[in-house]
């Protein structure tokens, strides 16, 4: 029996320290335990969220807990001592804009079609996949949601029983862009503009960055009020091309605020059992994103009208691999594409076609190591 609601964000450094300031300010909120390896660092950032608080006059409970989730057994036992209903995975061995940070002519060797986000996975399985066990071995009943390239990491891990509940931004972070586009287009408020969408991060990160990648399968339609308006918009290809003139943010690290927002809606979603019907990537242990209705039930996946749940994965299957992720096998091998196989192995000298769930670790390692080494040629120290 859980004594009393609490939410611990594992994982306090670009993406959860924001998290942790957003969530401080919400009046009422329960407990929350900030967790991560780097104590001073994580100390530090826990103050910053209290203190900031204070001159909201909110004075949220929020404590510290050191974790490392490389140590299973000892996790484990700090799981099952805390106990949360919500836990927030804001892990990973480098984080997704990290290769942004090359000169733009040397980051698109590295980031193209086929070989997008896909071969970095064992950067965000390894860890993910220590606190699923270590989940597991607790023997607690909670909520995982994870920001750690979800689309691919949930259904991976979903395959061998240890699937988080949902993910958050990566397709969900294209349907602002899409509300704020689509408004401005046809001269009506934000907050009339509806999206009912399915789609992969392969998306977010095209549509939203260049107004490309309209090649991979999707569904799209965007309503104003009750009306249908897709068509009004124009083509496809025109429409999306539109979105980055309209709502283009900060890129990499500095457009962390708006991941953040989205991690913040389905965290409140499921901890005050709103039913609320939004969008997220890996619900379900399925890949990609989905229109979804997040409770105390979990993430329950709400298709389009008229398509079928088969109907929608086969979209996500075939547009997974435009991301560089060729399939995922049932006991969880994530399979890279021939491209990103052969560009990793060419570029960087890294020889892995498969990423596992038990050679994860090792195989980030190697993979960070050639990184950083194959950066420092260009002038750019890969930070940490």
């Amino acid at each position: 029996m859980r004594e009393r609601e609490t939410i611990m964000l594992i994982g306090v450094g670009e993406l959860g320290g924001i998290l942790l300031e957003f969530l401080c300010r919400i009046p009422g909120i329960c407990r929350i335990i900030a967790a991560d390896r780097n104590e001073e660092w994580g100390f530090r950032k826990t103050n910053s969220a209290v203190l900031g608080a204070s001159y909201m006059g909110l004075y949220p409970d929020i404590r510290f807990q050191p974790i490392d989730l490389l140590d299973l057994e000892r996790t484990a036992e700090v799981l099952k001592r805390i106990n949360p209903t919500i836990i927030y995975n804001g892990t990973t061995l480098q984080s997704w804009w990290v290769v942004n940070e090359l000169p733009p002519e040397v980051n698109a060797r590295l980031y193209r079609n086929r070989c997008g986000l896909g071969p970095w996975e064992s950067m965000h399985l390894a860890l993910t996949s220590r606190l699923m066990k270590a989940v597991k071995m607790a023997g607690i009943d909670t909520f995982v949601i994870n920001s750690s390239f979800p689309d691919v990491t949930n259904p991976s891990l979903a395959r061998v029983g240890l699937a988080p509940t949902v993910g958050i931004g990566n397709m969900d972070l294209t349907i602002p862009y899409i509300r704020k586009t689509a408004a401005e287009m046809l001269k009506v408020p934000i907050s009339n503009i509806g999206v009912e969408m399915i789609g992969h991060h392969y998306h977010c990160y095209y549509w939203c960055r260049a107004g490309s990648g309209v090649e991979a399968p999707h569904h799209l339609r965007v309503f104003a009020g009750k009306e249908d308006v897709t068509e009004r918009l124009g083509s496809r290809a025109r429409f999306v091309a539109e979105l980055p003139k309209h709502a283009m943010r900060p890129a990499g690290r500095h457009g962390q605020y708006l991941v953040a927002a989205s991690s913040m809606n389905n965290i409140l979603a499921i901890l005050d059992d709103t039913g609320l019907l939004t969008h997220a990537p890996g619900p379900q242990g399925l890949e990609g994103g989905y229109p979804v209705r997040l409770s105390r039930k979990g993430a329950e996946v709400v298709p389009p009208e008229g398509m079928s749940l088969k109907e929608a994965r086969a979209l996500m299957l075939e547009a997974q691999q435009y991301d560089g992720i060729q399939e995922i096998r049932e006991n969880g091998d994530v399979v890279l594409t021939e491209e990103a196989y052969a560009t990793f192995k060419e570029v960087l000298d890294v020889d892995c076609r498969v990423v596992t769930i038990e050679d994860s670790l090792e195989q980030a390692r190697e993979l960070r190591a050639k990184f950083e080494a194959f950066a420092a040629k260009h002038g750019v120290e890969v930070p940490h």
